[in-house]
This record gives C-alpha cells, structure tokens and sequence, in this order.
C-alpha cells in the first residue's frame, strides 16, 4: 500500500498547477515575501564519490522556483518528500540530499543557489521530530562548543496542525487531499467530511486515486476501506467521467445510442435521459 501512496502522490505533484500550490504553502509557511512566478519539474540523476544516485531515490519531486519582488528575482531548489509514517531519519535524508544536489550543480559548473526541503507528512498523526538538526543536540552542548559547523533544516507542512481557513484557501483541490490526511484517523469525522464534500462527487482519476490510497481504500476491490462513503464517491467519480466521455463520442456523432446506452449498461430510454441531463 506504501508503494501505491507513494505512486499516485508522485503523479499528483506532476501536475504543474498543483505543484505551484504546494511550493506557495511552503514559501508562505517559510516567511518568504516574494512572487513565485515559475516552476520547472527537474529529474536529475546526482553523481557523488563516483555513484550514480537517482533522485527518485531520496525525493517524490524536485522543483526549480524562480521568485520575484518589486526590486530583484532569483531562483532556489526545492524538494519534496511525500511522508506515509514519522521517519525520524528523515532529517538526516534532507542533509544529505541538500549537499548530493549541491554537489550535482558544482559537477555541472552552475552557479549555487540554496535548496530547500519541503516534507509533506501524510501519515496518521503529527510530525514527532525536530526539523533542524541542532534540535538533537543538548542547550548545554550548544552553549559550550557554539552553533553547529553544519546545520540542516526542512519544512515539514502537517495537515493535522493546518487550520481550515488555510485549506480553504488554497485553489486546487489539494484542500481536499490535506483534509483527507487530517481527517482519516477518525473514522466518524472523517466519513462526515467525504459525504458532505460536494466535489468528492467529481474528482478526476489522479486524486480519485490519491485520496482512495490515502484512505486505504481499495477501489477495484472492496478492500479495507475507512468507511463505505469514500469507497462510493471515488467509483461514482470514475463511473461519471466514463459517462461524460460517452456523452460527448454521442454528440460528435461517432456513437449511436444504442451503442453508447449498452457501453453503460443502461437501456435506450435511460440513456437518453442522462445524456439529455448532462447537455441540458
């Protein structure tokens, strides 16, 4: 089930608007004051001490951002990690990350610009552990050698601290997928949230598929699913847009009824009424 969560969250974060979205959380939730006016999706392959390492293998999605303000623009580095569980390694991964993708940049004769470590945390509760590495140290260590030679950070963006008026404010659907991770370790809030949420009736089939991994839903199956709403919704979605797709080869003239009313499974009379519904 890990794999399938990390898939469809990878897939989810390829759509350029959605990833927008999640990089402007994390410059919000950094205090940065400035324009995000573009983002490329970048897929290296990081050579260090002579091993080929794929960033696939440390990062979901590595996003160059440039940003802007009224005086100068700039471009930085930012990484995203799609959580499933509290890995307290984590921290350590986004350091060495950090300095793979600095090491790339040097090996390709770029100018550095910093990188930064956003952690998504999709699992069931708050994220437990420091997000700066002199947090493991002791006040009195600190105090007696001086700050650390090297310090690493991430950002950790937790749905289950995140309030609603911040969700809401997001313009993606990634409210929805925030809110399903809040949501999912309780059974009867969360079931409450899915069969009140009108747009769960009309997901498309990327965060169809997210949500339903989320929640442990097995939506070709049955499986072990939080509650039966969800399980209903995601297939009434699929089914809708399978309709949708009818509806219009009928209008173009490249089905007749009969055959589009049999790819349904409805006869010719409900057919009809759908589609007219659906025109009208």
């Amino acid at each position: 089930m890990e794999k399938g969560k990390d898939r469809a969250s990878k897939l989810y974060f390829s759509d350029p608007e959605r990833a927008r979205e999640i990089v402007r959380l994390a410059l919000k939730r950094m205090g940065v004051n400035a324009e995000l006016t573009d983002l490329t999706i970048e897929d290296p392959v990081v050579s260090f001490m002579d091993t080929k390492i794929s960033i696939e293998k440390l990062l979901d999605k590595l996003y160059k951002i440039t940003l802007s303000n009224d005086e100068s623009s700039t471009f930085c580095l930012m990484g995203l990690e799609n959580q499933s569980k509290f890995d307290a390694h984590m921290l350590i991964r986004a350091g060495i990350t950090s300095l793979l993708i600095y090491d790339w940049k040097l090996s390709l004769k770029e100018e550095l610009k910093p990188v930064f470590i956003v952690v998504l945390n999709m699992s069931e509760g708050e994220w437990k552990g420091p997000t700066r590495l002199e947090d493991y140290f002791s006040k009195e260590d600190l105090e007696l050698l001086g700050p650390l030679m090297v310090n690493v950070r991430m950002l950790v963006i937790d749905p289950h601290g995140m309030g609603e008026e911040e969700m809401d404010g997001l313009k993606t659907d990634l409210d929805l997928v925030l809110k399903v991770i809040k949501y999912k370790s309780d059974k009867d809030a969360f079931c409450g949230y899915i069969s009140s949420e009108e747009r769960f009736k009309k997901l498309d089939e990327v965060t169809a598929k997210l949500v339903a991994e989320l929640a442990s839903v097995d939506i070709d199956g049955g499986g072990n699913a939080v509650c039966k709403a969800i399980e209903d919704l995601i297939k009434d979605s699929k089914e809708e847009g399978i309709s949708e797709t009818i509806f219009k080869l009928r209008r173009d003239g490249l089905l007749n009824r009969e055959v589009a009313a049999g790819r349904l499974g409805l006869s010719v009379e409900e057919y009809i009424k759908r589609e007219d519904k659906y025109f009208s």
